[in-house]
C-alpha cells in the first residue's frame, strides 16, 4: 500500500493538489491547522502551517509547510524563480514569521518543513543540508517531509487499519490493478465508496473520517488513471464518490460545528474533484475531436454499429454535464473574482459548441437505438436552451431525429426499444412480429421529452412528426414522464432503492399548450424535487448527475422551468 500511496504522492501537482492534501493530513494527525493555501494573496513562502505535537512526548510546535511538486532539484531549489524553495525559506524567517505567526503561539518553537511528493535529489542535497545548518537555532529547526515520509503519515492516519479495513485496502488495490478494464476497476471502487461512506450507526467524526478517505483514495485512482492515460474509471468513481459523500454529507448541513465544517469542505472538495476528472476526460478526449466528420464514432473501434450509438449518446451526455457543472459555478463565481467568471463563462460557450459539432459530425445521434437515451437528449437540449441562440440548432435537431424515428418504424427494424441488455440489443429485432414490436415498446420516455421540448419552445415539426409516431406505430405505449418522490431523497443519491413516480398517458397527439398544461400541472402537484437537499442548498447539477450515472429520467421540473422563464 505504502508503493501505492508514494506513486500517488509523486505523480501531485504543487498547486490544488499536494497542498491541497495537506491540511486535511495534518487535521488527522490531530494538529490545529490555521493557514491553508490561498489565491491571490501573498503566502510569504509558507503554503500550509499548523500548531500541535506530532508525538504524545514533542513540545507544542509552529509547523510552517513550503511545498514543492515531485523531486527538489537545483531547478526548484535555486534557479533564480522567486518561487524556488531556498527564496521562499527566506521569506519566510525575514517576514512570516516575524510578521503572520499567530500571537498565541508567538513564544512557541517553530519548524520549517521542505515538503514534496518526491525526494531530495542528490545533486542538491549537499546545498540543501549545508544552507539549513546555517539557519538552525535553538527556536527555529528544519525538517523534510518527502514522499516516503508522508507516504508513511498518510497510512498511518488516513488510511490505517482501524479506519481503513482489510477489504477496502483490497478494493482500492484491485481498482488500481484494472485501470485497463474501467468497468471492472470501477466495480470494485464503487463497493469501496460504498463502504466508506456508509453512515450506520456512525458518529459524525468517524463519516468525516471515511469521507476524507475516500476523497484521498479517488485522488489515488484519478492519478494513476492520469499515468496510465486512461480516465474511465476516474470519471465514473468521481460521480459515485460525489453522490455517495453528499448523502453521507448531510448531518453537517445548517451546522457549525467544527466537525460539520470539515466534513462540507471535504464535501466541496470531492465536488471540485469531481469536475476537475470530468473536464480533463472532455477536453483532452472529446472536445478535440468533435469537429472533425466521423472522428468519434471511429474512435469507438465497435464490433457493431450498437457499439458507436451506445458510446455516442454516452459521450453526448457526459459532455452536457460537464457543460451544466461549468454553467452552476459560473453561478457561484462573485463579481470581484473577474477571472474565474470568464473562465466559466468560456467553458460554457465552448461545451455548448461542442455538443452541436458532436451531433453534426456524428450524424447516428439523429437515431437513438434505446429509449433510455432520451437521459442523455435531455441533458444535451436543456444545456444548449440556456442561451436563446442555440434554439434553432435544438429544433434542427430534433425535427432529424423524429424524421428518422419514423423511417426507422416505417422502413427498418432498428427503431428505439427499452431493451436494457447489450447482448439482446446487437441481437434486435429478434422476429419482426406484431407482438415482439409490441414487447418491446411497451413503454416510453423519448417522445414525451421530445414533445415537451418541442412544445415548450415552439417546435412545431417535432411535436407533429412524434405524434405521427404514436399514432401510427405506438398506439400501444405508454408515453410516460418521471417525477421524484417522498422516498427519493433517502434513496437518489445512493440509489439503494427503487424511487420515484410516473405519469402516465401523457397526451402528446393533443394541442402543444395542452401538453403543457398538463406537464404543469403535473409538475405543481409532484413537486418534491424541491425538497431534495440539492435543491435546497442551490446544488442542482447533482441531481443532473445522479439522472446520468443511475440512469434515471430527468425530472420534468426542469424542462417546465425553461416555460416558466418564457412567460
Amino acid at each position: 500500500m505504502k508503493l501505492v500511496i508514494r506513486q500517488y504522492l509523486a505523480s501531485l501537482k504543487e498547486r490544488g493538489e499536494l497542498d491541497a492534501l495537506l491540511p486535511d493530513l495534518l487535521s488527522q494527525m490531530g494538529l490545529e491547522v490555521f493557514l491553508k493555501p490561498g489565491v491571490g494573496s501573498r503566502q510569504f513562502g509558507v503554503d500550509v502551517a499548523a500548531f500541535g505535537k506530532l508525538t504524545s512526548e514533542s513540545e507544542s510546535t509552529v509547523y510552517l509547510f513550503s511545498v514543492k511538486s515531485g523531486d527538489l532539484d537545483r531547478k526548484d531549489w535555486d534557479s533564480g524563480n522567486p518561487q524556488d524553495l531556498r527564496p521562499s525559506i527566506n521569506e519566510i524567517i525575514d517576514v512570516f514569521i516575524p510578521t503572520r505567526i499567530p500571537a498565541e503561539y508567538k513564544d512557541k518553537p517553530v519548524e520549517i518543513c521542505l515538503c514534496f511528493g518526491g525526494e531530495v535529489k542528490e545533486e542538491v542535497r549537499s546545498n540543501v543540508s549545508m544552507f539549513l545548518g546555517k539557519l538552525k537555532t535553538d527556536e527555529l529547526s528544519f525538517s523534510e517531509w518527502n514522499g516516503d515520509r508522508l507516504a508513511d503519515l498518510v497510512e498511518q492516519h488516513m488510511l490505517r487499519e482501524e479506519l481503513l479495513p482489510d477489504n477496502c485496502r483490497s478494493l482500492l488495490r484491485k481498482s488500481l490493478a484494472m485501470i485497463d478494464e474501467p468497468e471492472v476497476s470501477f466495480k470494485h471502487f464503487r463497493q469501496l465508496a460504498i463502504s466508506l461512506t456508509c453512515t450506520d450507526d456512525k458518529k459524525p467524526k468517524d463519516v468525516l473520517t471515511g469521507i476524507r478517505q475516500l476523497y484521498l483514495c479517488l485522488w489515488i485512482l484519478y492519478s494513476w488513471c492520469r499515468d496510465g492515460d486512461n480516465l474511465e474509471s476516474a470519471f465514473l468513481s468521481a460521480e459515485f464518490t460525489m453522490l455517495n459523500t453528499w448523502e453521507a454529507a448531510k448531518f453537517a448541513f445548517g451546522k457549525k460545528n467544527n466537525v460539520a465544517v470539515s466534513t462540507l469542505i471535504t464535501l466541496d472538495s470531492i465536488l471540485r474533484l469531481n469536475l476537475q476528472v470530468s473536464n480533463q476526460y472532455i477536453e483532452e478526449r472529446i472536445i478535440p475531436h468533435c469537429n472533425n466528420f466521423y472522428a468519434i464514432s471511429h474512435a469507438v473501434k465497435p464490433s457493431c454499429a450498437a457499439d458507436v450509438n451506445l458510446k455516442l449518446f454516452d459521450v453526448l451526455g457526459r459532455l452536457a454535464l460537464t457543460g451544466c457543472w461549468s454553467y452552476w459555478y459560473l453561478g457561484q463565481v462573485s463579481d470581484e473574482n473577474v477571472e474565474a467568471g470568464i473562465f466559466f463563462s468560456e467553458a460554457v460557450t465552448k461545451y455548448q459548441d461542442s455538443i452541436k459539432q458532436l451531433i453534426v459530425n456524428n450524424p447516428i445521434l439523429f437515431t437513438p437505438y434505446k429509449d433510455e437515451q432520451a437521459i442523455d437528449l435531455v441533458l444535451a437540449v436543456w444545456f444548449l436552451s440556456l442561451d436563446h441562440k442555440h434554439w434553432n440548432d435544438i429544433n434542427s435537431w430534433l425535427s432529424n431525429m423524429s424524421r428518422e424515428i419514423y423511417q426507422m418504424f416505417k422502413f427498418s427494424d432498428k427503431y428505439p426499444t427499452t431493451i436494457r441488455s447489450y447482448a439482446e440489443l446487437i441481437e434486435h429485432p429478434l422476429d419482426k412480429t406484431e407482438d415482439y414490436k409490441k414487447s418491446v415498446t411497451k413503454g416510453s420516455i423519448l417522445y414525451p421529452y421530445i414533445s415537451a421540448f418541442s412544445a415548450i419552445m415552439g417546435f412545431p415539426e417535432p411535436y407533429e412528426m412524434v405524434k405521427k409516431i404514436k399514432e401510427e406505430f405506438l398506439s400501444h405505449c405508454n408515453f410516460q414522464v418521471y417525477f421524484l418522490d417522498d422516498s427519493s431523497e433517502n434513496h437518489f443519491y445512493r440509489f439503494d432503492k427503487m424511487h420515484g413516480a410516473t405519469l402516465s398517458n401523457v397526451c402528446v397527439t393533443e394541442a402543444p399548450d395542452e401538453l403543457i398544461q398538463q406537464l404543469v400541472s403535473e409538475c405543481d402537484q409532484s413537486d418534491k424535487i424541491y425538497d431534495m437537499t440539492a435543491f435546497r442548498y442551490s446544488f442542482w447539477p447533482i441531481i443532473l448527475t445522479g439522472c446520468r450515472h443511475y440512469r434515471l429520467p430527468v425530472p420534468m421540473h426542469f424542462i417546465i422551468d425553461i416555460f416558466k422563464q418564457k412567460k
